[in-house]
């Protein structure tokens, strides 16, 4: 393996690993904080620590103001409106089956592409939308309770994956202006002030948290957002969007394995089943064969 591939691989395994144990941790915290007063709480440590990373790695940069909009607009669904789902989504299904359903952003992104931008469709990715389809419906409603929370839990996820879709749209033309590590800290930054009024409506649900609550807020604000999204986008330096994707196959592993051990979840044969298809899917869409190389 060359020397320059390790340490990005490095830093994507890990991230990887840390973003699959999120949601055991929004899982443990949710019960005894509000879905949003955790997601301000969150952000406020990462948005501390994403501030001091830029200032450090790209002392020059500055959020232009025409740009202002763009980018508040991009923090309110990538940061807010994703975590809304996420948080109130994973407080009523079980961690592993949110992360599974999570595990089809890939896809969705791909069918977003077809649809507004006009990036046509391969036979093999049109297999993967059609393979992600049926994993999803055996994660989410084969064995389920129809009118339980499980379900507005597993919905409410669809609303996260669609969330960061849109966020995704929304966030290209600001990559063509700022680098990656720029614009995850300014959209932080406009998501967390945009998180305020909601995590105020919970003002009447506040109450003690135990200490293992507020590691659990430490971990997602330090490891999760601000360390987990720095590596992200070294690895993605390092390794390519492609390859990059491929490791983030492993998150919903990690989330089951965690869910498991960690909260004693049950995860159904049917639902695992369902995950593998999905992550088999998300291959499929991302997987591009290597160039013959010409003799000679």
């Amino acid at each position: 393996m060359p020397k320059n591939k390790l340490l990005p691989i490095l830093a994507i395994t890990f991230t990887a690993v840390m973003w699959g144990l999120s949601f055991p941790s929004i899982k443990i915290s949710v019960a005894e904080m509000p879905p949003m007063t955790l997601a301000l709480a969150r952000f406020l440590l990462a948005s501390v620590v994403l501030v001091l990373f830029l200032r450090w790695m790209e002392p020059s940069t500055r959020l232009d103001r025409k740009d202002m909009p763009l980018m508040a607009l991009a923090g309110f669904i990538g940061v807010t409106a994703y975590f809304f789902f996420e948080n109130h989504g994973v407080n009523l299904t079980t961690a592993s089956a949110a992360s599974m359903i999570i595990g089809i952003i890939p896809i969705l992104t791909l069918v977003a592409d077809y649809l507004f931008c006009g990036n046509k469709l391969s036979p093999l990715k049109i297999v993967s939308v059609i393979l992600s389809t049926l994993g999803i419906y055996l994660v989410v409603a084969v064995n389920q309770d129809l009118s339980g929370s499980s379900l507005w839990g597993n919905l409410l996820m669809l609303g996260a994956s669609l969330s960061w879709v849109v966020y995704t749209l929304v966030t290209r033309p600001l990559g063509q202006r700022y680098s990656q590590l720029a614009v995850v800290t300014y959209q932080t930054l406009f998501g967390t002030v945009s998180i305020v009024p909601f995590a105020l409506l919970e003002t009447g649900s506040w109450q003690p948290v135990s200490g293992v609550v507020w590691l659990n807020v430490i971990f997602l604000g330090l490891f999760c957002s601000a360390l987990g999204y720095y590596l992200y986008v070294y690895a993605m330096k390092g390794l390519g969007v492609s390859a990059v994707s491929m490791f983030i196959n492993l998150i919903p592993v990690v989330a089951v394995a965690g869910g498991y051990f960690l909260l004693q979840e049950t995860v159904t044969l049917t639902q695992v089943l369902g995950g593998v298809v999905i992550i088999v899917a998300v291959y499929l869409a991302t997987w591009q064969p290597k160039k013959a190389v010409a003799e000679g």
